[in-house]
């Protein structure tokens, strides 16, 4: 043997370096990457870490969505299980790349390509969001709080940055919120003991909050499900058929001789839309008329129900409904559906094509829907 020859040496074993995270990187370029992402992916996003949770919560990030043009329009509906105390918040959640399918008519089960999602509380607090403008400056009021919050936004239409207005007199979460008269109306979301600010307004002019009267007791105890300004008044419909108005004007609480069923409607392209049990409707400016929506025959079939609700979803008609589920009707399945809209006929004729509708949520019978609402954010 070849003495000179040296056996080989054991090298020490060294750990790789571990590639950079994230986070690693400056507050700026980690906004600009979740602005690019789609809204979809940031309730799971929220939960990796309290940084990421903050960031995607922040207005910084808001901004840059608005400036990149990365807005979505977000479906979100709030709904009360009979298993939680407080309501609950999910948004529609489009699985990215798949195509989707019309279920209607169909024996099988809903493909489920779309899904309610359950909203985690981490992430909660800035989705989503009462907005309005008034005069020159946008307000924002969040709807959807894991605790109760104050705070009011504002900004003006010519500069993107956001700043806090003067804060509400009461913490709230999950408020009702309406505009009448350039002046921003809230209800409920707090304590049914708050008799002396369970409701309040704010005056822009003056940037002062002022309570209003006390509503009493029956209505404070009570789930809202809708406030809508009707006749310069303000209508507020709670669970059931009850509904309570406000005259802003004589600073009084009243329950309607004639009660106004606010009904679901929502206005796409200048045009309101208005959905019953048997068909969708929509109004003829000048014929002074509502009118069937046409095309929509096997739709309406397969929606017979008590329950729907309605949005604008980015120029198209978005429908909720509900279904009792096999095979025992213990449970329902909330159903949605995407419409498409044409005018024919010289504008005489609104005709719809669904071009998408699934089963997206199963509830139990004793649920209670609140509201749903749709946002580009």
């Amino acid at each position: 043997m070849n003495s000179d020859v040296k056996p080989p040496q054991n090298k020490k074993k060294t750990n790789p370096t571990p590639p950079p995270s994230l986070l690693s990187l400056p507050q700026e370029i980690i906004v600009n990457c979740l602005a690019r992402i789609s809204k979809s992916y940031y309730p799971k996003l929220s939960l990796v870490c309290k940084t990421l949770c903050s960031l995607l919560l922040s207005m910084d990030l808001y901004v840059a969505r608005f400036h990149l043009g990365t807005h979505e329009n977000v479906l979100h509906v709030c709904l009360k299980l009979p298993i939680s105390r407080v309501p609950s918040w999910f948004a529609l959640w489009l699985k990215p790349d798949q195509t989707l399918t019309n279920d209607i008519g169909k024996k099988k089960k809903s493909s489920g390509n779309t899904l309610l999602v359950p909203i985690p509380s981490s992430y909660s607090p800035r989705v989503p969001m009462f907005t309005c403008v008034v005069g020159s400056e946008l307000y924002a009021i969040s709807k959807c709080n894991a605790t109760p919050s104050s705070v009011m936004w504002v900004r003006s239409k010519s500069d993107y940055a956001w700043r806090k207005a003067p804060s509400m007199m009461v913490a709230r979460a999950n408020a009702f919120a309406c505009v009448f008269d350039d002046k921003i109306y809230i209800m409920g979301g707090c304590s049914a003991d708050e008799s002396t600010n369970w409701a309040e307004v704010f005056d822009p002019k003056t940037q002062t909050w002022e309570p209003l009267t006390d509503p009493g007791a029956e209505l404070r105890v009570s789930s809202i499900t809708k406030v809508e300004v009707i006749q310069e008044k303000i209508y507020v419909k709670v669970i059931g058929v009850m509904e309570y108005v406000y005259d802003p004007k004589e600073s009084k609480w009243d329950v309607p001789k004639k009660v106004f069923v606010i009904k679901s409607k929502c206005a796409i392209e200048n045009v309101w839309y208005e959905c019953g049990r048997q068909s969708c409707l929509w109004y003829d400016t000048n014929h002074d008329e509502w009118k069937v929506v046409k095309g929509l025959a096997a739709l309406n079939g397969n929606r017979r129900c008590d329950f729907v609700e309605i949005a604008n979803y980015g120029g198209k008609l978005l429908i909720l409904w509900e279904k009792f589920a096999p095979p025992r009707r213990q449970n329902k399945n909330i159903w949605c559906a995407v419409v498409a809209l044409e005018r024919r006929s010289n504008g005489d004729e609104v005709w719809g094509k669904v071009e998408w509708a699934s089963s997206v949520l199963t509830v139990p019978n004793s649920y209670v829907f609140l509201r749903c609402e749709v946002k580009p954010v």
